[in-house]
């Protein structure tokens, strides 16, 4: 069988620089995140004769699209590519001796306006798609919404609160994720993602698997329900609501939530999605892979023969890593069911 290869290319300011970076490239890295934090890529270039110190070190802000290509990997004369996306440029840094040029890039855009600067706004009669496209638009960015889960909300207010950790808590509080990527907001639904089929299947003896580790909690640390509250001035009447998924006995652990609501069925809404926000992370685990470039974030794999921690696994966080190699090292939790 011929060779497995695993090469990087990249186009920097539009121009490309595979070559370069081939000769120069010490190791690679690429974090996939399916939610909350950015992506993020970091590259380490041996520099012998300065170029990369000099008339290339790189400025700020400026614009790196890496890609993982893979020859003869699954079998022989298969090809892939994996495009990482658009990055901007965030911390050069240089060591030596021996001369080493270090560079790291994030997905999100280097822009204080949304992440940093508190904003107040207020919106009527709107969906949550919407209030995303006036957020994605005022840091100029595109907006990707994927799915029907759309609330719609008769009065919504941001106060002195970033545009970022605005949507952010109003993604979570729907039940949705949201991720900041190739200068788009993404904004998707984890269940509808969980119900797609799993990319790869892993058994604990594979040659696949290098390394592994999970936990459990055997404890009472599930929660049974999700009780809103919250009194409304305006209608001089408090507005109650208890979701659960199993009967509640003196044992059950019931979660309190104060907060604004409209009605009955946001106060359903959002307990609902409160409650599987606190429970989908009773089962997590890591492992490390043989590089394969189908597994990102958002995706699922299924683990089999690994006893009481068999199942499909949702992946929160992908790491490639080529230098010496090629692996992926993946953070997951046990997809659940029901809510």
């Amino acid at each position: 069988m011929l060779a497995r290869r695993v090469n990087i290319s990249a186009k920097y300011l539009g121009v490309d620089i595979t070559k370069s970076l081939q000769k120069d490239l010490l190791s690679f890295e690429y974090v996939d995140n399916a939610s909350e934090e950015s992506d993020s890529i970091s590259i380490d270039l041996k520099d012998e004769k300065h170029i990369w110190l000099k008339d290339w070190f790189p400025e700020k802000g400026d614009v790196i699209l890496p890609m993982i290509k893979t020859t003869n990997w699954r079998k022989e004369g298969d090809k892939q590519h994996l495009p990482c996306g658009r990055f901007f440029i965030d911390e050069p840094s240089y060591s030596g001796r021996p001369s080493t040029f270090s560079l790291k890039g994030v997905s999100a855009p280097l822009n204080s306006n949304f992440t940093d600067t508190d904003r107040s706004r207020r919106w009527k009669n709107i969906t949550l798609k919407s209030i995303a496209g006036d957020i994605a638009k005022r840091a100029g960015l595109s907006l990707q919404y994927i799915g029907k889960n759309n609330p719609r909300y008769k009065d919504k207010e941001q106060s002195e609160t970033p545009d970022s950790t605005f949507l952010s808590d109003l993604c979570e509080e729907e039940g949705l994720a949201m991720k900041v990527t190739d200068a788009k907001i993404v904004i998707f639904d984890e269940r509808e993602f969980e119900k797609r089929p799993s990319v790869a299947t892993y058994k604990e003896w594979g040659k696949d698997v290098l390394d592994y580790s999970f936990k459990t909690s055997l404890i009472n640390t599930k929660y049974a329900g999700v009780s809103v509250k919250y009194y409304d001035p305006r209608l001089k009447k408090t507005i109650k609501y208890l979701y659960m998924i199993e009967d509640i006995d003196e044992d059950s652990k019931i979660y309190k939530l104060n907060k604004k609501v409209s009605g009955q069925e946001e106060a359903r809404r959002i307990a609902q999605k409160k409650l599987r926000n606190l429970n989908k992370k009773e089962t997590t685990g890591s492992l490390t892979l043989f590089g394969n470039i189908e597994i990102l974030g958002g995706t699922c794999i299924t683990l089999k023969e690994f006893g009481a921690f068999d199942g499909k696994y949702y992946v929160q966080k992908a790491t490639h890593s080529v230098g010496g190699g090629y692996t992926t090292d993946v953070e997951v939790r046990k997809v659940i069911g029901g809510y």
